[in-house]
């Protein structure tokens, strides 16, 4: 008896047949392998039949995007100055792992997912490339490449033309929003790479009911799990998914059990571990999702009301990813008029993709309601669901496969004009004038009234490579310049709050003097522990914190000989907190 499999055309048409009834003899009966898997819906112990394996193929559409959007990258971010602050920090803590003084894993911190900061390890073991911030657009295009690499095998599973492949992934990475954050740094593509890998092994399973294929997708889903905590979402619906499917197919309990255990366990393994380190580390098992940054309480936050949220909500689908558009409904007729699983599963997550971020402000879980970028997986979704819909189209494939190129191309123009107004966003005004006008951005404005550019971090940097020799000689608040410590190369220079903990650091900021030679304070009063200490330092008009270099963000003071501070009762207000 050959193993049922999954219908590899527009869905399921039910499950694999039933066996005659036996007369089971008395006494105990030993069933052979082949009885014992006849009534499984997987294929177990044999390759089912798939595309051929191209890996040199592959390869190149790795190599060719990572290597565009580095390119693309470095003329942005080094030429143009347009690099988001969030990213420096956790290239700083990536440095920070190698060459602090003392040099310790703790660097990671708990801001971040552990793995956005962890991946991006291998990128700060030489410091000249970092100081150089050439390994800013790295730490995004390699991912970047990965997804584009998935998406490709995705399309050759789905048998879409290989011209009409090519048209795809170039309609894709040249999408606006897709640029910016490949090639600025940004640590979306870590976690949305891992989650495109997942939903491609999903893809593959439902194609050829190679079980495999579940346990890559659960694998793949605990990396994406530590570099993003949103793609907990993905990971549920897949979840429901997988199990959702074995039981129209006709699967028995015992199959789908094993199956969404072995799928489930590697993302519930790690997240119970890193909730054990942070209940035994913070003391609060539970605080990477009240207060990591993919998890914070809003503080203060505007109410929306629910006409509001819809509006919002349609303008980031409509500017971000009009393409979810088309393919949303297209998915759901699939799925209900032809009874295609996968179809309606796909539309159900991308329908997820574009009412998270309105449940996210409506839950009060954001302090940035429904920024641009929340449209990137929206915009993924839509593609794989466009790319499922061209292989369910049989003689049409080739049509749908022309339509969803047509569809990419007509919204890079129309994503890039929103960029420029859309009103929730990040640097996506400061990247569309940098290619509109190719001139640096350095010093602009964004819409919400940050300033672009590194200047103020560059200047102090250089200055403290020429004049500080001595390691550990720098007071400072790492949580506030880590800018500047990243692009001197050098965190060991700075005394900082990872090198012994907060309480250390705190009684050195009491007494400098015999501690350190100086105090590098940012301007920024209201979140620099340090500046708090010595607002008027900060300021550069403390008598007797001589001003060694300042810079409008950055003020370096250097500490004379027997300089205490006084303690008071405010000098342990808000220094609980890790860096």
């Amino acid at each position: 008896m050959s193993t049922p499999t999954i219908d590899p055309a527009a869905g399921p048409a039910g499950g694999p047949s039933t066996p005659a009834p036996t007369v089971l003899p008395a006494g105990p009966v030993v069933l052979t392998n082949r009885e014992r898997l006849a009534g499984v819906v997987q294929a177990v112990g044999r390759r089912p039949a798939d595309v051929p394996r191209r890996p040199w193929e592959s390869l190149l559409v790795l190599g060719v995007s990572t290597l565009v959007y580095a390119w693309i990258g470095y003329w942005l971010v080094v030429e143009m100055h347009v690099v988001g602050f969030e990213t420096l920090d956790r290239l700083n803590r990536a440095l920070m792992v190698w060459h602090n003084d003392p040099t310790k894993l703790s660097a990671l911190g708990f801001d971040y997912p552990p793995l956005a900061t962890l991946l991006l390890t291998p990128l700060t073991i030489f410091t000249s490339p970092v100081r150089a911030l050439l390994v800013v657009p790295l730490a995004s295009a390699v991912f970047a490449g990965l997804t584009m690499m998935t998406l490709n095998t995705m399309m050759r599973r789905a048998q879409v033309l290989a011209p009409l492949r090519i048209a795809v992934l170039v309609a894709v990475g040249c999408n606006p929003l897709v640029v910016l954050y490949a090639a600025g740094g940004a640590r979306h593509f870590i976690w949305l790479s891992f989650v495109v890998v997942a939903l491609g092994a999903l893809f593959a399973w439902y194609v050829t009911a190679d079980i495999r294929f579940v346990m890559i997708a659960g694998l793949a889903y605990s990396v994406a799990a530590l570099a993003g905590y949103s793609s907990l979402l993905w990971f549920v619906l897949s979840l429901l998914m997988v199990a959702a499917v074995l039981a129209r197919l006709g699967a028995d309990g015992t199959e789908v059990e094993g199956t969404t255990v072995g799928f489930a366990a590697p993302t519930v393994y790690v997240i119970a571990l890193w909730t054990a380190f942070n209940g035994l580390l913070l003391l609060d098992p539970f605080s990477w999702i009240t207060d990591s940054s993919d998890a914070s309480s809003s503080g203060g936050l505007p109410s929306f009301s629910l006409v509001e949220l819809a509006t919002a909500t349609g303008k980031l689908v409509l500017h971000g990813a009009p393409l979810a558009i088309l393919v949303l409904p297209a998915l759901v007729f699939a799925g209900v008029a032809r009874r295609n699983t996968f179809a309606l599963w796909l539309a159900i997550m991308l329908a997820a993709a574009v009412l998270t971020p309105a449940l996210a402000v409506a839950l009060r879980l954001t302090d940035s309601p429904l920024l641009m970028r929340n449209a990137l997986p929206i915009l993924l979704l839509a593609v794989i669901g466009g790319i499922w819909l061209a292989r369910s189209a049989g003689d049409a494939s080739t049509l749908v496969s022309a339509v969803l190129v047509v569809g990419l191309l007509a919204s890079i123009p129309w994503t890039f004009s929103s960029m420029k107004t859309y009103e929730y966003q990040n640097l996506e005004s400061a990247f569309a004038a940098a290619v509109s006008t190719r001139e640096s951005q350095e010093g602009t404005r964004t819409l919400d009234g940050s300033t672009v550019g590194l200047i103020s971090e560059e200047a102090m940097a250089g200055w403290i490579r020429d004049n500080v020799s001595r390691r550990s000689s720098i007071l400072t608040d790492n949580a506030q310049t880590y800018a500047v410590m990243l692009l001197t190369g050098r965190p060991d220079l700075f005394f900082d709050r990872v090198d012994a903990s907060d309480g250390p650091w705190l009684e050195a900021a009491k007494d400098p003097a015999e501690h350190v030679d100086f105090l590098l304070l940012s301007t920024d009063t209201d979140n620099d522990l340090l500046s708090q200490l010595y607002p008027d330092a900060a300021d550069g008009a403390d008598a007797l914190l001589t001003v060694a270099y300042s810079t409008p963000r950055y003020t370096l003071v250097a500490v004379p000989a027997g300089f205490s501070r006084v303690a008071d009762s405010s000098d342990d207000e808000g220094t609980e907190g890790t860096s």
